[in-house]
This record gives structure tokens, sequence and C-alpha cells, in this order.
């Protein structure tokens, strides 16, 4: 099963996200959602996710440099 971490500062988009995630990619696991790029990284370092989905501007760290930082 894949896993997911879902990072979105907007409750509304980031719980709309992982509905839609779990009604079209039923076999996804989603191991975390975030509010911010910091919460995010740590997710990501604690679940080793297959996919992140990040949004791109959030407080602290945006989506670019987590994703920036995931390649470090």
């Amino acid at each position: 099963m894949a896993k997911a971490v879902i990072a979105e500062d907007e409750e509304l988009l980031r719980t709309a996200l992982a509905s839609l995630l779990r009604d079209t990619w039923p076999q996804l696991e989603l191991v975390a959602e975030c509010e911010d790029g910091a919460s995010a990284l740590e997710a990501i370092a604690e679940h080793q996710p297959d996919v992140a989905f990040l949004d791109i501007r959030m407080p602290g760290l945006t989506g670019l440099e987590v994703a920036t930082a995931m390649t470090e």
C-alpha cells in the first residue's frame, strides 16, 4: 500500500484533498495531514511516504523548500 503526506495550511482545502484522495485512491494510506512546512518535514522523516502533496505557500517552510530539503 502506498503512503502519503498532505501539507496544506488551509484546513478546508486539506480536508477536501484528503477526501478526494480517499475516494479516488482507496489503496493510498494517508499517514499525516500537516498545516505547515516544519511539521510536513517531520512527518516525511517519520513516515517515509511514497508521495507528498505539498502546498506551495505555507507558514514557515514553503512546499518547494520542503521538497528541496527532502532531496538533500
